[in-house]
């Protein structure tokens, strides 16, 4: 869809701020429409940005590196593993962090294990080793059937008593029950499995060092719905202390760790620098500024270290949303709001006159930051997707006016309603549309179809899950300002049902939409593969920022702990 007309911007020149007759100060809002919520400051200050440590050898530690990998390689080819070893080496390696270096070997040998019949046929094999294979294959896109369990299972379909007793076995099929497919039983074995588990603590029928080990698993977020190195943070730390372990492997994975580190460091200072530029946040006081926890957002989305220009474009739009999202819900009256939507969809900095000076500003921001993108993509590959990038941001902003409306009216709509629209103002369009335009080479009218109109049951499950984890985690909060756009509001208002019964239903849903969105992993589609890979982890960020409670509003210190984590504690070498 290569376009003949070079792009650009705009050749009129956009009104001077300080010129237009209808601007007010942006934090002297004469008629507020909503009390505003009381957002803490971000801790990750500028001035912590800057103040990162960034002193670390990076070309000794990138040798070292090599040199180790070179090692590990040469021991992984000299040594005829067993299928089980091999399947816990590549967990290993995954879990560690290391990914990235060993993916070619992981997915040769992959390929060569399920064509080897003796393995396909392996029905004999422990309940540890079988999860693990399933687990495993398909997290990689193999098409393996539930039925390598059947051995498991008593003459009903129940998984059998007597496999509640071995721990190994349960924690690995507690972890490979959330790959589960729509129209599997094999959903069961995640309630059946952590039941188990927990009685066996209980029971005290384990060691103190596996009783460590489960208690962390049955509170983590499985593998595919985290960020893979804050994964590796923990894992890094407790790997030495499980029987077997490879030095070498652990010794590579802290470089790694430490070298990604170094490198997250410079990506936020250089972000720093822009957003200190734009000089935004210190116009708009009432909104959150959430660089830093923006960009771990970026990272869960875009983890693959080579991906760094990824992680910088996504971050400046993903920042930009905080503010017009806070104007839609705590600045501007329903008539501003109206008149916002429209400069929006008309992409015009003519017509910004008409706004309060909040408004023109964010507006701007928007405007030269997506515009730029756009820019980027038609100079290096001819590709003029500006028309789709604005419809996603036109999109979201009518969302807003719509949940806007609801506040207004003091309306509580119907929880299908609200789903409906809220999809849509979670953003993960507007993330989505611009990530298949940067990372997809080769560009499809079908597929931009499906993400211009929000109508494909891939996009429609990553965009419910993305709302659900935000409404359980900010609904608390919510409620207490009176709000009536809100998934918990609406289902209780519907059904007459408490809270309680509104999240465990949510979660149910969420279950639902996360066996669909599993069937991409294994099944050819419109979209590639390395876009699907994108939409599964946007999903899953949603369940890291908001696992405790409002991580990007409130602030909690599970989240503050976990960003200091990745970006300020580097490993001992």
């Amino acid at each position: 869809m290569a376009s003949n007309v070079p792009y650009c911007l705009s050749t009129t020149q956009a009104p001077s701020i300080s010129s237009t007759k209808h601007l007010r100060d942006a934090n002297k809002h004469d008629t507020p429409f909503r009390n505003p919520p009381n957002f803490n400051p971000s801790s990750f200050t500028r001035e912590f940005i800057h103040s990162l440590p960034n002193n670390l050898p990076i070309e000794t530690l990138q040798e070292r590196a090599t040199k180790l990998e070179e090692k590990v390689r040469f021991m992984i080819n000299g040594t005829d593993m067993e299928p089980l070893s091999l399947l816990e080496l590549i967990d290993d390696i995954e879990r560690l962090g290391l990914f990235f270096r060993f993916q070619d070997w992981i997915n040769k040998t992959l390929l060569t294990l399920v064509s080897i019949q003796n393995f396909k046929d392996r029905t004999t094999t422990s309940l540890h080793e079988t999860a693990l294979r399933f687990r495993i294959l398909r997290r990689h896109g193999f098409d393996v059937s539930q039925d390598i369990f059947r051995s498991f299972k008593d003459e009903e379909g129940k998984f059998k008593a007597e496999i509640s007793n071995d721990v190994q076995g349960m924690l690995s099929l507690y972890r490979a029950s959330y790959y589960t497919l729509e129209g599997e039983n094999l959903w069961e074995a995640s309630a059946f499995s952590r039941t188990h588990l927990i009685n066996l603590m209980e029971e005290r029928s384990m060691d103190a060092k596996m009783a460590e080990k489960v208690k962390h698993v049955l509170e983590e977020l499985p593998y595919h719905k985290t960020c893979c190195r804050l994964v590796a943070k923990h894992y890094i730390n407790t790997y030495d202390k499980t029987e077997p372990h490879n030095l070498l492997l652990l010794e590579l994975a802290k470089l790694e760790f430490n070298m990604d580190q170094s490198s997250y460091q410079n990506e936020l200072r250089e972000l720093s620098r822009w957003w200190w530029d734009i000089d935004l946040s210190r116009k708009l006081k009432f909104s959150r500024d959430r660089l830093v926890e923006i960009f771990i957002w970026a990272l869960a989305v875009f983890p693959e270290p080579q991906f760094a220009y990824y992680r910088k474009v996504i971050s400046k739009l993903t920042i930009l949303i905080p503010f017009i999202d806070d104007i839609y819900d705590i600045y501007g009256t329903l008539e501003e709001l109206e008149l916002f939507t429209n400069v929006i969809a008309r992409w015009d900095v003519n017509s910004i006159d008409t706004l309060p000076e909040c408004m023109a500003l964010c507006f701007l921001a928007i405007y030269n930051t997506v515009n730029g993108i756009a820019y980027d993509i038609f100079n290096e590959r001819g590709i003029n997707c500006l028309p789709y990038l604005t419809k996603s941001w036109s999109d979201l902003s009518k969302a807003y006016l719509q949940e806007a409306k609801w506040f207004h009216d003091k309306s509580i709509p119907p929880f299908d309603v609200y789903l409906e629209n809220a999809r849509i103002s979670i953003t993960a369009g507007v993330i989505l549309t611009h990530c298949y335009f940067l990372i997809t080479q080769d560009i499809t009218e079908e597929v931009i179809h499906y993400l211009t109109n929000n109508d494909h049951d891939m996009l429609h499950s990553a965009y419910i899950i993305f709302r659900l984890t935000n409404d359980l985690g900010t609904s608390t909060d919510e409620i207490e300002r009176g709000e009536t756009s809100n998934s918990i509001v609406s289902y209780m208002h519907e059904t007459g049902l408490p809270e309680e019964n509104a999240r465990q239903h949510f979660k149910t849903l969420m279950e639902k939409e996360w066996k669909n969105l599993n069937k991409y992993l294994i099944k050819n589609s419109i979209f590639p593969k390395s876009f699907v890979q994108v939409v599964i982890n946007l999903a899953w960020s949603g369940h890291f920022i908001y696992q405790y409670g409002d991580g990007f509003g409130r602030q909690t210190n599970t989240l503050k702990n976990t960003i200091k984590s990745v970006l300020m504690y580097p490993f001992q070498l």
